[in-house]
């Protein structure tokens, strides 16, 4: 029987992170823990459970003292984890324990390998049966780890727009020119499992900006775009009926741009899906629709929310604020283009991500 102990020590770890680790009945999830088998072997749980989380990177060396192993033996070890994403950071720099997001490596490619289905089994029963999605999702209190932003083409001329609350402006904002194309791992989790609902669209990718990029198109889990490359995505997505989300602060940049359906994300399903509309947090925009709309119903159907709907009196679209997160992916689809955002403040962002962590901390231990 394999000891599971190192294992359990990792999981402790990451339940220190904002996110927390799954939990079931108010412990660490056992499908969790099993898991975390499909993402180290044996020797190398026995390091990994020594290392930190983000952003205490740790040395060569500094790990080889903490596990009383020699930098000769640890080495290989590291080696392998960094080759499958099981570690942040770099062999010959520093290394840290890989978020829970960036677990996912094992649908981060099209192909089915050994493990991809099991992976998945246990992915859907702690996230989804045994409800971790909302720990993911929000803090106990109900902050958003991820906003929604709009593309300025879907918001009516004239209105304010600050240039974090838009997708396109938040890509040249980037502080990095380091930009990776990396398959979307809930559509790529739900395709292997045969239950994708959107195949309509392409699976496409998540966006994900400086060094964690750079390794996913190192490791060839990612391909490498400039902003430009990036933009024209956001542009094909949203086309497709795509919700383009972010993290949920302004300064610095994100660690990942989203472009999310409304079957398969493990954000938007929150919302529609498992009752947590704080699961993402709107913009501050919502649509209306002006005297060129036809009530084609195109947008009623494009609103993964059920947001819309067609106004007998009116004769035009009229969208319920409650349900709608701003997106504008119904103002894409508009034949007519009768249907533009229009400025509905409602929410506010955090200024930096230590901004945002800090409130995150503040919600999770107070009960």
């Amino acid at each position: 029987m394999t000891d599971l102990s190192a294992y359990w020590a990792i999981a402790r770890k990451i339940d220190q992170t904002l996110q927390g680790a799954p939990q079931k009945d108010g412990n660490i999830s056992e499908d969790f823990i099993s898991f975390l088998t499909l993402i180290y072997t044996p020797a190398e749980a026995e390091v990994a459970q020594y290392l930190n989380n983000f952003p205490q990177f740790m040395t060569l060396d500094q790990i080889a003292e903490a596990s009383g192993r020699s930098v000769a033996e640890i080495r290989p070890l590291l080696e392998a984890m960094h080759a499958r994403y099981a570690l942040m950071g770099g062999i010959d720099g520093q290394s840290l324990l890989t978020p829970f997001y960036y677990m996912n490596y094992h649908h981060r490619y099209p192909d089915i390998r050994e493990d991809d289905l099991e992976a998945a089994r246990l992915y859907k029963k702690f996230f989804i049966e045994d409800g971790f999605y909302r720990r993911y999702e929000t803090s106990k209190k109900g902050t958003s780890f991820f906003r929604t932003l709009p593309l300025n083409r879907t918001i009516e001329s004239g209105q304010q727009v600050l240039s974090y609350e838009e997708a396109k402006n938040r890509i040249k904002g980037l502080l990095t020119d380091t930009i990776a194309l990396v398959p979307c791992p809930c559509r790529t989790r739900m395709e292997k499992l045969g239950e994708r609902e959107c195949r309509d669209m392409p699976i496409g990718y998540c966006i994900i900006p400086g060094v964690n990029g750079q390794k996913f198109i190192d490791l060839g889990y990612g391909k490498p775009a400039n902003k430009q490359e990036a933009i024209a995505y956001l542009d094909e997505m949203v086309d497709h009926g795509c919700i383009v989300n972010s993290d949920n602060y302004k300064g610095g940049d994100p660690m990942v741009i989203c472009l999310c359906c409304g079957c398969c994300c493990s954000f938007t399903r929150g919302r529609n899906k498992w009752g947590n509309p704080d699961s993402i947090m709107p913009s501050n925009f919502i649509p209306v629709a002006d005297d060129n709309c036809v009530a084609c119903g195109i947008c009623v159907e494009r609103c993964p929310f059920d947001a819309l709907c067609l106004d007998e009196e009116s004769g035009r679209s009229r969208v319920n604020p409650d349900l709608c997160i701003g997106c504008g992916v119904c103002a894409a689809g508009c034949p007519n283009e009768a249907l533009k955002l229009h400025r509905f403040d409602r929410t506010q962002t955090f200024e930096h991500v230590l901004e945002f962590a800090l409130k995150v901390i503040e919600d999770n231990t107070v009960d």
